[in-house]
């Protein structure tokens, strides 16, 4: 035998070894993955370990050929390997664009997509289902594009071609680019996330479900019809989001009372039995006093009386969070005033470990502790939630326990059985994310002590805001009585607040309202001021 076959063999050889030791790795990298807490390393090596298999495969076969075409005992035409090896790069090509795109819907766009329900922006919600749509057609559009030049074909023409056909396509489907800038613009600066509900300029309402390279899709409430509307036209329209900055809705209803009775003996009736409805906000302890009183006498019966069961619970789980949040909204006040007085001329050591303690402390009563990790080399803390069932001892495990009680409202509907906790946890899930953020400016405040109790007091308006606030008077309900009209009878306005208009599919407020209505006129009725 030849020392050229003999070469060729042996590098043979090295090529089927690589294989083997590549697949034996990928076996046991996979064991490894799988202990990690999240999919997504694992999923990736699934995805790579077939496209890299046969990426080394035909690129030593392509190396193995060019070696073969030196030799000279090569018994066959050098035009015929050169033919082989432009097949096998083209497939290199192929295979590579199609792991590539895996990767990118399947890992990348997963990961995004799991950021942007955790994210508090909205332009990640909009931004993900784009690149959807976008990133697979282009990879492998480019991908082919190689793969056809490397089996020799002349593509200067064809995209000379593609670029004259963009130039003309773009005068004549100007209204499709139009709508397809306009999505763009609607995601730089959205004004909505997917869910929302909103206010159309016809009256109709409309849940958004998603939008598109083109058209905007949404859900009609009342028919329960889709509704498509282009990017363009749906820009310059006057849309008003009903879910923003709370999902709570404010309905307003009319009711008619003797003219010649006290006017504050019927508004504080009347407040009374808004108030005692489970679903309608206010203050905590006085809608736990007029629940029992003022609930569901106008339609007696076992729905009524397991509804103000499961309100009760759910107001006595809600006032339990409202505690917590009230003691955290206290102690970060306090170290927002300690940082304030010790940031002149810098913190010393001291008095940091100081802000870090009473910062630990607020973390504890959050739900959070801190956990030691090692990262290249070296340990960094963060802020974890604290196991087990939860807990009514910190502000997550009393949320979670009051949105369970809510799940045993018997208006709600299977889907909100879902949509609810989903809804919280991304809460959660954000507000962790958020203390960890504070968390490592005040363990590192190199640069940043003077503006640490910015930071503090920013985090606290935004769990105020866009967590779950404490207290809001405006949310209390209002009622104004009118003057005498001609019929010897006063015309009141009452206007309250519904928990959430998400609710039922979106029919919540609809109902809160005319049971409001119902009770109302019911009381009324027995009082004899009606």
């Amino acid at each position: 035998m030849s020392s050229s076959a003999v070469a060729f063999l042996s590098n043979f050889g090295i090529l089927g070894l690589t294989i083997v030791g590549l697949y034996i790795l990928f076996l046991v990298l996979r064991v490894v993955l799988r202990r990690l807490p999240t999919d997504l390393p694992l999923v990736a090596l699934n995805i790579s370990r077939g496209p890299v298999l046969l990426l080394v495969c035909f690129v030593g076969l392509n190396l193995l050929l060019t070696e073969l075409k030196t030799s000279l005992e090569l018994n066959v035409q050098p035009v015929t390997i050169e033919l082989i090896q432009r097949g096998l790069s083209s497939l290199c090509f192929l295979i590579g664009t199609y792991w590539i795109a895996q990767l990118l819907t399947q890992v990348v766009l997963y990961a995004l997509k799991q950021y942007a329900e955790r994210s508090e922006a909205m332009w990640d919600d909009v931004l993900v289902p784009i690149l959807q749509n976008i990133l697979p057609f282009f990879t492998y559009f480019i991908g082919g594009l190689l793969a056809l030049q490397q089996l020799g074909f002349d593509l200067s023409g064809f995209l000379v071609t593609i670029g004259g056909a963009a130039f003309i396509l773009g005068f004549a489907l100007k209204d499709i680019l139009a709508n397809f800038f306009s999505g763009l613009v609607l995601l730089i600066d959205t004004p909505f996330s997917f869910g929302d509900v909103v206010a159309l300029p016809d009256g109709s309402r409309a849940v958004i479900k998603k939008i598109g390279l083109r058209l905007t899709s949404m859900y009609l409430i009342d028919s329960h019809s889709e509704i498509y509307i282009p990017n363009a036209a749906f820009q310059s329209q006057n849309i008003v989001n009903l879910s923003r900055p709370t999902s709570h809705y404010y309905y307003t209803i009319s009711i008619p009372i003797k003219g010649d009775v006290d006017p504050a003996r019927a508004i504080s009736l009347m407040e009374k039995v808004v108030l005692a409805h489970p679903d309608t906000m206010g203050e905590l302890e006085q809608k736990l006093e007029a629940i029992e009183r003022y609930y569901g006498y106008s339609g007696a019966g076992v729905k009524q009386k397991l509804k103000r069961e499961v309100g009760v619970m759910r107001l006595l789980a809600e006032q339990e969070v409202t505690r917590m949040l009230l003691k955290i909204e206290m102690s970060l006040k306090q170290l927002s005033d300690i940082i304030s007085g010790a940031e002149q001329g810098g913190l010393d050591a001291e008095e940091i470990r100081t802000i870090q303690k009473q910062f630990l402390e607020i973390s504890l009563a959050i739900g959070l502790e801190r956990r030691a990790e090692r990262q290249d080399k070296r340990k960094r803390s963060k802020l974890v939630e604290i196991g087990g069932v939860p807990s009514n001892n910190n502000l997550i495990g009393l949320v979670r326990i009051w949105y369970q009680c809510w799940l045993k409202d018997p208006d709600l509907f299977k889907e909100d059985l879902v949509t609810l906790p989903r809804e919280w946890e991304q809460r959660i899930n954000l507000l962790i994310l958020k203390i960890n953020k504070l968390y490592q400016m005040i363990n590192n405040p190199v640069g940043m002590e003077t503006r640490l109790d910015d930071l503090v007091e920013s985090f606290q308006v935004w769990m105020s805001e866009s967590f779950k606030s404490s207290r809001n008077q405006w949310q209390d309900p209002k009622i104004w009585v009118n003057e005498v009209s001609g019929d010897q009878s006063r015309e009141t306005t009452v206007r309250f607040y519904v928990d959430s208009i998400k609710l039922e599919h979106c029919e919540r407020g609809n109902r809160v309202k005319s049971e409001v209505r119902q009770d109302l006129v019911w009381h009324l009725r027995q009082s004899y001021l009606m």
